[in-house]
């Protein structure tokens, strides 16, 4: 009886460490599912932008105006430059001016409301080809200084660079 009743104990000491652990379990991929579901949710707004982006020569000058448009470009709209791109917009993606203005975009984009209760944070850099020209942006995001995802964007725009 005694060993029976120790055997008993023993099983449900066991029982109740593997119930704690599953809740455990649980509750971290609830939390996991969530900061990811956010994110992809940023994501797909920044993808948006990314893709509405445009630039064109403003007439009789040297100079290029970049934006995010309200609605998807046409196929032609991207850069309306002629038969070639302009010094300006060569020079623009020489230098990396070319995702300036995408960038502020993209950072005045406000973050899902779901970001301040699970503590994740946003951030936007350049990223030189290799080649050293910049056309191309990395979006990260963390929380306490954990990178919990990041990716790699080229506006539809710099496809036309040199």
């Amino acid at each position: 009886m005694v060993i029976a009743a120790a055997l008993m104990v023993i099983a449900t000491i066991g029982t109740v460490a593997l119930f704690n652990y599953s809740i455990s379990q649980n509750s971290s991929s609830r939390s996991q599912q969530e900061e990811q579901s956010a994110i992809s949710e940023d994501l797909a707004s920044i993808q948006v932008a990314n893709d509405r982006y445009n630039c064109n020569d403003v007439e009789n000058t040297e100079s290029l105006s970049c934006s995010v448009s309200g609605s998807d470009p046409g196929e032609d709209s991207y850069y309306a430059a002629g038969p070639a791109p302009s010094s300006s917009f060569n020079d623009a993606c020489l230098d990396g001016s070319l995702i300036d203005t995408l960038l502020t975009a993209i950072n005045d984009i406000p973050a899902p409301s779901a970001f301040g209760g699970l503590g994740i944070s946003r951030s936007v850099a350049k990223t030189p080809n290799s080649d050293g020209a910049y056309h191309r942006y990395t979006v990260t995001w963390s929380r306490s200084g954990t990178r919990l995802r990041q990716i790699t964007l080229v506006p539809t725009v710099a496809g036309w660079c040199p």
